[in-house]
């Protein structure tokens, strides 16, 4: 049986340039690479950033549990301008592969195939391997949830995920995320009534209603954090007034924010307790208000369990590392997989979405050792 090497299948993903969902062939790529040592494939479209639909791959060795899985994605972002090595070389030099995509998250998922190539080959084992990988997890998020669906559908259930998202800072395995918190964004839009500035009383000024508005809910403390996540944070990041006029008040002000959650909240609550205090600071004021929320996931979190446990065991034996659990960075496919019990472990995030991307080979080859040694214990 076919076995993969992780830095040679890592250079020949990184040459497909795969820009926000652009395929360029890849999901065809890995379904042969796959289906050659027994994985069953299925591509699955979402809707694309263009006017081509997103292609996503689901592949599946075996058909009893426990079934574990790995979800990754191909797409890399952008910022591919004044390289010293291009991009989608995917060169080898001097101990680093250098490429867009060597650490988020091509390098990842060539580890955990060149793992799982080898576990196959070396181990007979009941349950089942699945892969999960997206197109679309650095743009719009519409591929992992598309396969969810189809999972759904079809009635098969995943028992543990690894998702390889460089959650690694100083070394590989050094942290393991076991959780995101959730993401939330908001436009508020207060209106007055406009006039002359000279004309005190004839007006309703929405600057003063924002500013209370900004000031209310800056001052607002949402909890205290909990032991893996920070405390929940409201950050103001625009704010807009559409006036030409030094000397005329205008119909209305507007302002952005994001609200990083934690585990204590649901979005739904958020919003509620945050519209609450819009409404009634702008009404003091008798200004009228429109509020909207864009929700880019949830908060969740998975209760440190035997399989946590067992990979920190690992990335010990492996690295020499303790591996700290925790929830940092933003949003990443995991906060589509649900009740799923999963953790985060992957490169090391030196690099990721930077001019010059790289990451050590050495690196790769560790990473595919704890994801073999993962394999073999879960089974």
């Amino acid at each position: 049986m076919k076995t993969y090497n992780e830095i040679k299948l890592a250079q020949e993903l990184i040459r497909f340039p795969t820009v926000k969902t652009e395929d360029k062939g890849i999901m065809k790529f890995l379904s042969r690479k796959l289906a050659a040592i027994g994985f069953k494939c299925k591509i699955i479209k979402s809707k694309g950033t263009g006017t081509k639909p997103a292609l996503n791959l689901y592949a599946r060795f075996g058909k009893s549990r426990p079934h574990i899985n790995f979800l990754g994605h191909t797409d890399v972002v952008a910022n591919l301008n004044n390289w010293k090595i291009p991009p989608f070389k995917a060169v080898v030099r001097k101990g680093y592969l250098n490429g867009r995509g060597s650490q988020d998250m091509k390098g990842g998922v060539a580890c955990w195939i060149s793992a799982a190539s080898n576990f196959i080959k070396n181990n007979n084992f009941k349950g089942s391997i699945s892969i999960i990988i997206s197109a679309d997890e650095e743009t719009t998020g519409y591929g992992c949830p598309a396969i969810i669906r189809y999972l759904k559908r079809k009635g098969e259930k995943i028992d543990f995920t690894v998702v390889g998202e460089p959650s690694s800072s100083k070394s590989v395995g050094d942290e393991i995320r076991i959780g995101r918190r959730g993401s939330m964004n908001g436009i508020v839009t207060i209106y007055g009534k406009s006039g002359h500035s000279a004309f005190a009383g004839s007006y309703i000024n929405p600057c003063t209603a924002l500013a209370k508005v900004i000031s209310k809910l800056k001052s607002l403390s949402l909890d205290n954090g909990t032991k893996f996540m920070p405390p929940s944070n409201l950050e103001f990041t625009k704010m807009n007034v559409d006036n030409l006029s030094e000397n005329v008040v205008p119909q209305s002000a507007s302002a952005k924010f994001n609200v990083r959650f934690n585990s204590k909240h649901k979005s739904s609550s958020l919003k509620k307790k945050i519209s609450r205090i819009i409404i009634a600071a702008a009404k003091k004021e008798k200004c009228r208000t429109k509020i909207e929320y864009r929700v880019s996931g949830e908060a969740f979190f998975t209760k440190p369990n035997k399989e946590i446990y067992m990979v920190q065991k690992i990335v010990k034996k492996v690295t020499g590392n303790l591996a700290k659990l925790n929830c940092r960075g933003g949003t990443s496919d995991s906060r589509f997989l649900g009740s799923i019990p999963r953790l985060e472990l992957g490169l090391r995030n030196t690099t990721i979405h930077m001019v010059d991307e790289r990451s050590p080979v050495s690196d790769l080859k560790k990473l595919t050792k704890i994801y073999y040694k993962i394999l073999e214990n879960y089974f």
